[in-house]
């Protein structure tokens, strides 16, 4: 029994000792908890620069542009040139016949049968980029379309729709020429518009620009030419 005051003061000795203990813990992890919040950045949320403000126009939308407009884009739909029927297709492969020349050789565009004199049209919204006469196609236009596309019309009546030369700008399907017979060495076939595109310098086939539609109305008709 004499034992037992000294043990009761040992058990409140440990006793004293994990609350002390447990205080030290809880107050370091206050203080840190604390710290780490006083560290973190105050982030202050900017102002809407448009709040209260009008819109402003896109400037690609009628509004005149600017020096820092996007540029034209290409046009997704491509016309056929005129009405009439393909009488000769694209082919950069395998040489064709040619009466006039009485050889065979690649054909780099399409044949559209018509009259002497039939209207033709822009495929596309365009730049007159060149009007010329070739030694072998006869009287040319080129127009441009934007973004490395162009259309070039061979095989044209010389005279051209008044106002029409190098930087006039036209219209999808807008008249400028007319169907001629001045391409030397097409001369043995009937009349027609050779009709060529290119893309990046490179030949490619119109007929798989030209869309369905027009396609169907205007150059896949059952039509007579004259000779």
């Amino acid at each position: 029994m004499e034992n037992k005051p000294s043990q009761v003061k040992t058990n409140r000795a440990l006793y004293l000792v994990v609350v002390g203990i447990l205080v030290v813990v809880s107050l370091v992890i206050g203080l840190t908890a604390a710290f780490t919040a006083n560290k973190a950045p105050t982030v202050t949320p900017e102002p809407d620069q448009n709040e209260g403000q009008t819109p402003t126009p896109d400037q690609n939308q009628g509004d005149g542009g600017s020096e820092d407009a996007t540029p034209e884009q290409t046009p997704t739909v491509f016309l056929a040139p005129m009405d009439g029927v393909v009488s000769k297709y694209h082919d950069s492969a395998a040489p064709v016949y040619s009466i006039t020349m009485n050889d065979w050789r690649v054909h780099q565009g399409i044949d559209i049968a018509a009259n002497l004199g039939d209207a033709v049209k822009a495929t596309a919204k365009g730049t007159v980029k060149s009007v010329s006469k070739d030694a072998f196609m006869g009287y040319c236009v080129t127009i441009d379309h934007g973004n490395g596309v162009v259309s070039i019309y061979k095989n044209l009546a010389e005279q051209l729709v008044d106002g029409v030369a190098v930087g006039s700008e036209l219209e999808a399907g807008e008249v400028f020429a007319a169907v001629g017979e001045s391409a030397s060495i097409e001369s043995a076939d009937s009349p027609h518009l050779h009709f060529e595109m290119e893309v990046d310098g490179k030949q490619v086939d119109p007929l798989s620009y030209i869309s369905e539609e027009s396609y169907e109305a205007s150059l896949n008709g059952d039509k007579s030419y004259e000779s």
